[in-house]
């Protein structure tokens, strides 16, 4: 006689565990924030819908906020994916006190974004290297540590070919320009908590 047997059930939960580890990977940047469990996120278009489907999936509340929506907000983290350093303002009025902003861009922009940020009064600003992209970032770098860069640079040195490559990236470190040459870079900053000086 025969008869099916059901799969293990420890099978389907491995299976489901992996699916929910794939699916929020998009959001491991959450892993620079002081407290990574994400409670209420807004999100500022335009809207990358893999980091939105990360988003549900690891946060407690997402609010997808549009370009043109003018409502204010108190989100303690507030994420912005292609926007342009102009969304500083908005940035800043959706997030609560002593909450977190995340902004992906291009190393190029990093300081544009970092000195509007400023502009708007939030502090605790750091500028990350998202290694490869930003989309599947394998490493995540902090650019004001040099030692942390070094390091990655010297990583990227399996051969000689790469070589030139590392000891460039070693000298863009030294001169301070480092960020410019990074295709893909985050940046994060807080607001301040109200009456905090």
């Amino acid at each position: 006689m025969t008869r099916a047997v059901d799969p293990p059930l420890a099978a389907s939960v491995e299976a489901a565990a992996d699916d929910l580890l794939h699916a929020v990977r998009r959001a491991d940047w959450r892993f620079l924030l002081p407290n990574p469990q994400l409670d209420d996120v807004a999100y500022l278009a335009p809207h990358d819908p893999v980091l939105v489907e990360a988003l549900r999936r690891a946060a407690r509340s997402v609010t997808l906020v549009d370009a043109d929506d003018q409502g204010t907000g108190e989100h303690d983290v507030v994420v912005a994916t292609g926007a342009s350093a102009a969304a500083a303002p908005r940035l800043a009025g959706l997030t609560r006190p002593d909450g977190r902003v995340y902004v992906e861009t291009t190393g190029r922009a990093s300081r544009r974004w970092a000195r509007a940020l400023a502009r708007q009064g939030l502090d605790e600003i750091e500028v990350v290297w998202l290694w490869p992209t930003a989309a599947a970032p394998k490493e995540l770098v902090p650019l004001h540590d040099a030692a942390a860069v070094r390091h990655a640079l010297g990583r990227r040195d399996p051969g000689a070919r790469l070589r030139v490559r590392v000891w460039a990236g070693r000298a863009l470190l030294a001169a301070g320009a480092l960020p410019l040459a990074v295709p893909a870079a985050a940046v994060l900053a807080r607001r301040p908590a109200e009456g905090a000086s």
